[in-house]
């Protein structure tokens, strides 16, 4: 069996232990804050600089789309708003030439629009003519779209017809009732020069239908519309 003081030299030999043990751990944490930081890692501080560089261009980016947002709605807008003004003109021009001018308007009919396009040769004429009818029919309109190209040739006044020039005469029919897009071409003769464009819709008696003509001249220069020209050599 132990005796007493065997016991207690073995407390003081632990005690003592432990007491080294402390001091020993405090002396290493004593010098491991004594060390000087590590260097920092480029890579690191690189790749930081990276991010923070993204994060302010995705932000300016975002204000720059915001704003392109609010100007393109506000750009629609104003769009819209000279659409429904230009279409209030142009139903009160069509009012007015039905009123004051009646020699526009027959049974309705109007002409709207007519586009003439030279093809790649200048003897070749594409034609377009848009026809609206104004009134509330049940019944379609029907008759004959009448081009003449009034010029001269060899200095000698001369009128041709378009419908001896395109290459079928159902080109030129007519027959609807809220609005047709008449489209066909033709060349013009060498030597003729033309000078004005007399467009006349002709609409023969039938049952609910009047006989009548609209007739309207234009000027071949206000109305021809040159080919776009390859912005790049030998480009086609």
């Amino acid at each position: 069996m132990l005796s007493f003081k065997t016991i207690n030299k073995a407390r003081f030999s632990v005690t003592a232990l432990l007491i080294a043990a402390s001091m020993g751990a405090a002396g290493i944490a004593l010098l491991w804050k004594q060390q000087p930081p590590p260097p920092p890692d480029p890579k690191l501080a690189e790749l930081t600089q990276r991010v923070k560089t993204i994060e302010t261009s995705l932000a300016q980016a975002t204000m720059a789309l915001d704003i392109e947002r609010k100007t393109i709605s506000e750009m629609n807008s104003t769009l819209l708003s000279l659409q429904a003004e230009s279409l209030e003109q142009q139903l009160a021009l069509r009012f007015y030439q039905k009123v004051m001018a009646p020699e526009y308007t027959a049974n309705g009919v109007h002409i709207e629009k007519v586009i003439l396009t030279q093809g790649i040769s200048d003897r070749h004429i594409r034609f377009e003519v848009l026809i609206a009818q104004l009134e509330k029919r049940k019944r379609y309109i029907k008759g004959n779209l009448a081009l003449e190209i009034l010029g001269s040739f060899d200095g000698k006044p001369q009128v041709l017809k378009v419908s001896e020039m395109v290459k079928s005469a159902k080109d030129l029919k007519v027959s609807f009732r809220f609005f047709q897009h008449v489209k066909s071409n033709f060349d013009l003769p060498e030597g003729f020069m033309p000078e004005r464009l007399k467009v006349a819709i002709k609409m023969p008696r039938q049952r609910g239908q009047k006989a009548a003509n609209v007739t309207q001249e234009y000027p071949w220069n206000e109305l021809i519309k040159l080919p776009m020209q390859p912005i790049l050599p030998g480009a086609s």
